[in-house]
Formats: C-alpha cells, sequence, structure tokens
C-alpha cells in the first residue's frame, strides 16, 4: 500500500457568514475577503505540514490546484511542488494536478515539470488533468473546447519531453 498526504489547503481566514451567502465554490467569491497575513501563515503551517507528515513515513504528497474559489489556496501546484521537492527528501510529489486546457504554453508547463523533477532526484509524479468549467470560465477559456485543448497541450507535453528537438508542431 501506498500512504500519500492530501490536503485542499483551505483558506479559512474569511468571515464564515459570507462563505454561506455567496458559496464556498462560486466564481463571485470576491478577493476582498482575503486576509494576506492569514495567508502567509496558513501557507507556512501547509509547507510544515508536508515536512511532518514525510517525517512520520508518509510516502508521498498529492497536490492540486483550484481557482476562484476559498477552498482551494494552490492557485498553481507546480510551486509548492517545487518548495516540497527542495525541502523534502524521499516522498513522491504528485500532482493532479495542472489543467492542461488552462495552460497558455505547454512547452513551458513541460519545462516546470522537469525541473520540479530534477530537484526532488525523480521523485516528480506529473499527473495531468482537464480541470472544471468553472475554473475555465473564470481563466477566460471556452469550456467548449477543453478536450481538444488538453489533448494537444498533452501530446506537445509528451513530445517535448520525449523527441529529439528542435521539432515543428
Amino acid at each position: 500500500m501506498f500512504v500519500m498526504y492530501f490536503t485542499e489547503q483551505p483558506m479559512s481566514a474569511y468571515p464564515a457568514q459570507i462563505g454561506l451567502e455567496v458559496g464556498h465554490t462560486a466564481l463571485m467569491f470576491s478577493n476582498k475577503y482575503f486576509d494576506p497575513i492569514a495567508g502567509s501563515r496558513l501557507y507556512n503551517e501547509y509547507l510544515e505540514h508536508y515536512i511532518y507528515a514525510e517525517e512520520q513515513g508518509v510516502e508521498g504528497f498529492m497536490l492540486n490546484e483550484h481557482h476562484n474559489a476559498p477552498f482551494c489556496m494552490q492557485a498553481k501546484c507546480n510551486i509548492f511542488a517545487s518548495i516540497l521537492a527542495a525541502v523534502t527528501k524521499k516522498a513522491k510529489i504528485v500532482l493532479l494536478g495542472n489543467p492542461l486546457p488552462l495552460a497558455e504554453n505547454p512547452v513551458r508547463l513541460a519545462e516546470e515539470l522537469s525541473m520540479i523533477d530534477m530537484i526532488s532526484k525523480g521523485r516528480l509524479v506529473a499527473g495531468i488533468v482537464r480541470g472544471g468549467g468553472q475554473e475555465s470560465l473564470a481563466a477566460g477559456v471556452n469550456p467548449a473546447f477543453n478536450r481538444e485543448r488538453f489533448q494537444e497541450a498533452h501530446d506537445l507535453i509528451v513530445a517535448a519531453w520525449t523527441r529529439e528537438g528542435p521539432f515543428r508542431w
């Protein structure tokens, strides 16, 4: 059995009543409720949780990202993954992941993931996802083309990792 640690890394420092009124996952949840001091504290606490989990024998961390919602403060899972790659030694870093239809430059994403894998000495598991409709709308990406954008970005990332270049796309 493979034991991993996962948390959505929620932003818990906002008025509870607002979450009930607006919705915890709504696009209309205003950033005016974000407290940067509490956010800094929470990011650092979450980092300490991952380090502690590895010390207790957890074999991997799963990271994801969501946008425009206080239930997840991970706006870019690769940032936290790169920090964990530098401050941990054994645990796999599993990304679920990078929503490919939102990626403006899949080659840059392939480079980011390669860097994390090298810093972690091969501990990265690069999961990729299609993402949800809410996130497509928030990013200004037409959700009707989600599958096509995912497939093209996926194929380009795999080619960047496996084909000798340069190559035309």
